[in-house]
């Protein structure tokens, strides 16, 4: 009964928000920006999975020791890889590729658009019917 009082107090303690509203802002700022490994698709801020809970703690516990953003970003790139920042850096090919190709596509879009509508614009104009033909 003791080791389940236990447990239930430090799961209790673990979500508790820091005391400075400005480093609790600063933790949920980040915890927006970092991936539930488990969920793939959510933020640690929202997931209910267990590594979420973990990971927000380990964030608030960072903040708190006074690490800078970027130095709580690069450790859990370290530890998960870069899959686990919803905005990655785009230094290698893939991160200027994940970036650049929408823009690309979109472009690519609008020339073919542009072009198609050029075209059926200049075309020949269609010759007047008489209503008797009609």
């Amino acid at each position: 009964m003791k080791a389940l009082l236990a447990s239930l107090l430090i799961a209790l303690a673990a979500e508790t928000p820091l005391e400075d509203p400005a480093m609790e802002a600063r933790a949920q700022a980040l915890m927006r920006e970092v991936r539930c490994v488990a969920c793939e698709n959510e933020p640690v801020s929202q997931s209910t999975a267990p590594i979420a809970e973990d990971m927000r703690v380990r964030i608030r516990e960072m903040v708190a020791d006074g690490a800078t953003d970027s130095e709580i970003r690069a450790w859990f790139v370290s530890r998960y890889g870069e899959f686990v920042l919803f905005r990655p850096a785009a230094r290698d090919p893939a991160g200027l590729l994940l970036w650049t190709l929408p823009f690309a596509l979109l472009m690519a879009g609008l020339t073919a658009g542009i072009a198609l509508a050029h075209r059926r614009r200049s075309g020949p104009a269609p010759e007047p019917v008489a209503p008797e033909e009609a």
